[in-house]
């Protein structure tokens, strides 16, 4: 079982941008010296308070991940990189092909390419770029980026974008490419089946452990019915988690971040207070039983860990990642091999 960190930057107004970028570094460090297999970066437009007034900060102050994976690459070794996700509707394929290239060159051969629609209104209106458009640009995005990493010349025409003949420098160094997530919060029978068909892997969200071994099984099938047939495809999902002594110590230190990140993104999407229960929350043996639930009912093989949601002081994050490593993480590898070999 492999497990990384997911970072939002979320930056509530008792902290400066310059302050979050710091902290996020030194978490990215120490992510990558304890020995996390990955971190995860993510992208947001403009400032979210005219559409939030109640909430005291911004959701995310990171609008480029790619510029961030490079400055990851400069202070890591061994972790891989990846986008949680890069939205490829709101940018010209071309340039988002020319940064995915650099990162993950500088990075050795690190990155992950994790793509999705975006979701934010206000974002696609800021851009102009019309939101029912989304989904067939990044169809054609996703097209095009692959063709100019795999082909010396080539060409498009689409709906929304036309390329003439041009070859890519630079390219990826990982051939023929990054690897290829595609992000949805419900593994439906259309997704499922595009991501087969294509040999991308997918990035699930909230939803509970039943239903994503609903999603599991009917991956296993559309790999199957592609003559992929292999059991221990990365079946993915994001989490948060917070590590303390104690189930009780969880709750003292930890309850008002979590209920100041339910607050601000209940503005954006249906939430609910499952995904307070979907939490990993608490002292290490009810992690483990969390993860362990998660591994046997649904699959997941690879847990992305949001560890410092809702302006979580860098000093409480950094002790849940180390008690998580030192405590949590030896044990739920170990699931993960039993349960591969059970199969």
């Amino acid at each position: 079982m492999k497990f990384g960190t997911f970072h939002l930057m979320e930056q509530p107004f008792t902290k400066s941008e310059v302050q979050v970028y710091a902290e996020h570094i030194e978490q990215f460090k120490l992510a990558d010296r304890l020995g996390f297999d990955s971190v995860w970066l993510t992208e947001h437009h403009f400032s979210s308070v005219p559409y939030v007034p109640d909430v005291d900060g911004e959701y995310c102050v990171c609008a480029s991940p790619y510029a961030m994976a490079c400055a990851v690459a400069m202070i890591t070794e061994n972790v891989r990189i990846a986008t949680a996700v890069k939205i490829l509707p709101l940018e010209h394929p071309l340039l988002t092909a020319e940064e995915v290239a650099m990162a993950d060159i500088l990075s050795g051969g690190r990155i992950d390419f994790g793509v999705g629609l975006g979701y934010r209104k206000y974002e696609f209106e800021g851009l102009r770029v019309p939101i029912e458009e989304k989904l067939e640009r990044f169809n054609e995005a996703l097209e095009i980026i692959l063709g100019v990493w795999t082909t010396d010349e080539f060409t498009y025409e689409g709906k929304y974008w036309n390329v003439p003949r041009l070859s890519l420098v630079p390219r990826p160094i990982q051939k023929p490419h990054p690897p290829v997530w595609v992000a949805t919060r419900l593994g439906t029978h259309e997704v499922i089946d595009y991501v087969a068909k294509h040999g991308y892997h997918m990035l699930s969200a909230w939803a509970p452990p039943d239903q994503l071994g609903q999603a599991h099984n009917l991956m296993r099938e559309a790999r199957a019915s592609q003559g992929l047939d292999d059991l221990d495809f990365p079946f993915t999902c994001v989490r948060h988690v917070f590590v303390a002594e104690s189930d009780a110590e969880a709750k003292r230190k930890g309850t008002d971040y979590v209920d100041y990140y339910m607050k601000s993104t209940a503005q954006f999407r249906p939430i609910g207070d499952h995904e307070r229960g979907q939490m990993i929350f608490g002292g290490p043996e009810t992690c483990i039983e969390k993860i362990q639930e998660l591994n046997e009912i649904a699959g997941i093989n690879n847990l992305i860990c949001w560890m410092n949601f809702g302006g979580l002081p860098l000093d409480m994050v950094k002790a849940s990642m180390n008690l998580f490593v030192e405590e949590v993480m030896p044990r739920c590898r170990e699931l993960g091999a039993i349960r591969k070999a059970a199969e």
